[in-house]
């Protein structure tokens, strides 16, 4: 049986390329559910990976239920989302889902934070991303192992989410 993943797309360039991540959960036997903040829209194509997933992209509260979820992935997360994230701002419809599944913590939730060398020198950036460290969110920020801006790929993302899924923490 599929377990259900939530996928929470953030406004970033590497969002155009979504979909690759979705066939290779998919390959995973994962039912992908995509969540999009309202600025991922002008990155993302909306009804192409409602035709991949079989799913409308979540922008605003669905008029039908999600499903239960068996784990989420935040990717590209943006600084916007991450700071706001561990503040406990709820202005967006994926942050409302981001803040209830931190506190409640049933399945793994991971983050992969892409911010500039800029934003990534903002004093709130580290700060935050301890804080949704500190909030059990499984944060994979390596811009060291990814350059520029933890540009990880899609195959590592799935291994992590692997390893995430089997209760290996990396």
């Amino acid at each position: 049986m599929k377990k259900a993943l939530a996928l929470i797309v953030c406004a970033a360039l590497s969002a155009r390329q979504v979909q690759d991540f979705v066939l290779l959960a998919q390959h995973d036997n994962w039912d992908v559910w995509v969540i999009a903040t309202p600025n991922a829209r002008a990155f993302i194509d909306q009804s192409s990976l409602t035709r991949l997933t079989d799913h409308p992209v979540t922008v605003d509260t669905p008029t039908l239920p999600l499903p239960e979820f068996g784990a989420a992935v935040v990717v590209p997360a943006t600084f916007n989302t991450i700071r706001k994230w561990s503040q406990g701002i709820a202005d967006t419809y994926a942050l409302t889902l981001l803040l209830e599944w931190m506190r409640q913590a049933s399945f793994p939730v991971l983050v992969f934070p892409r911010a500039s060398s800029e934003l990534a020198q903002d004093p709130a950036f580290t700060p935050s991303l301890a804080h949704l460290q500190q909030q059990g969110v499984l944060v994979h920020y390596r811009p060291d192992l990814y350059p520029p801006n933890n540009n990880i790929p899609w195959t590592d993302i799935l291994q992590a989410l692997r390893d995430a899924d089997n209760g290996q923490i990396s």
